[in-house]
């Protein structure tokens, strides 16, 4: 079941039905996007498995320019997501889904190659690689978890050493 108050932070055991709504939120994001979508990946808890989240499915659509992740705001507001245009602050497009009582999708736009794409995906691919990590990180999301539980800003902000530790190791490993 997916879906958690915006600024909740409540961890669940993972589930292989994050999988199944990945592949489905994807086929509609392809659907819709077309040819502007280069690339469409899990990321985020929800694509390791074993590792506990948020019951928020993230995932990652690379496009080619500033034009092509600037033209997706029309497209994807007519499709009833609710968008957070941060492209001169972090290069990305946010769409999200669901309420603010019960989000269910980020949709992070970005373009391929630049350091948001590189970062989502060098990090969810190290994990994979390396497990001893993702119980690393288990650890410090559920202690994080209780003590940011009403503060999702605080949690992920109190997550950052540890993905950027991670982050670097994973530049290395290439």
């Amino acid at each position: 079941m997916l879906g958690l108050h915006k600024d909740k932070v409540s961890l669940v055991s993972h589930s292989s039905n994050w999988h199944t709504e990945f592949e489905q939120e994807k086929e509609k994001l392809q659907t819709i996007l077309g040819n502007i979508a280069l690339a469409i990946e899990h990321i985020g808890s929800t694509s390791i498995p074993g590792l506990s989240a948020k019951p928020i499915l993230d995932i990652a659509v690379a496009v080619e320019n500033i034009e092509a992740l600037k033209s997706v705001i029309p497209i994807l507001t007519e499709a009833e997501y609710d968008i957070l245009d941060s492209i001169e602050t972090k290069g990305e497009v946010l769409a999200r889904k669901g309420t603010p009582d019960n989000r269910t999708h980020y949709i992070h736009v970005e373009i391929f190659g630049d350091t948001y794409w590189n970062n989502h995906i060098m990090f969810r691919d190290f994990l994979l690689k390396h497990k001893e990590y993702i119980e690393e990180y288990e650890r410090l999301k559920k202690d994080l978890a209780k003590q940011y539980s009403d503060d999702r800003k605080k949690y992920t902000a109190a997550k950052n050493e540890f993905i950027q530790n991670v982050l670097k190791l994973a530049q290395k490993d290439e």
